[in-house]
């Protein structure tokens, strides 16, 4: 008896969605991936050659993702750039050079790989969440390039509202309404 729209970026494009002319657009991220430990066959150095880093690094320009495998995540992007999904020389360029500034040994890493991809914004910042003008249908949505961290705490807040229970939070000033 209930669906919970939960589309990201496209949300505002799902047919009789209801929402706001609008009120979700894609804010394209790009992202780098590099190699952080030394090519070639693994040696046995005086001292092993420590990681980048031990846990995630942020800059004001970005921030660096080190995996248990060696490679380094590098990123992001913050694009208006509609549904232009591409991996641009500028983006790259921008990216890699936060990357060298905030841990120089990146300089001579190999390149892994790239992509990009779309963030759902909002104009306000806030994310979409709650009941919609339609009886039945539910919002999550909006969260931008907090989406994987608000994820759990939506669906707790989600599910209560779904259903027919007090969400632990008030969900009116994340209604739709509020953007149209």
């Amino acid at each position: 008896g209930a669906v919970l729209l939960a589309a990201g970026a496209w949300a505002g494009l799902v047919e009789g969605s209801s929402l706001p002319a609008g009120a979700v657009r894609p804010v394209r991220g790009q992202m780098v991936v590099l190699e952080g430990r030394p090519p070639g066959p693994p040696v046995q150095p005086a001292r092993p050659i420590p990681p980048i880093a031990s846990r995630v690094v942020f800059s004001p320009q970005g921030y660096l993702v080190p995996r248990p495998d060696g490679r380094v995540l590098c990123g992001s992007t913050m694009e208006e750039a509609g549904f232009e999904k591409a991996v641009t020389a500028d983006g790259m360029r921008r990216i890699l050079a936060m990357a060298v500034e905030t841990a120089p040994r990146l300089a001579a890493a190999p390149y892994v790989e790239s992509w990009s991809n779309f963030r759902p914004a909002t104009a306000d910042g806030l994310p979409i969440l709650g009941p919609g003008a339609i009886p039945g249908l539910f919002y999550s949505t909006g969260h931008h390039r907090h989406g994987i961290l608000l994820a759990p705490a939506s669906a707790d807040l989600l599910a209560a509202s779904l259903l027919g229970e007090t969400p632990a939070l008030d969900l009116a000033p994340y209604s739709a309404a509020r953007l149209g």
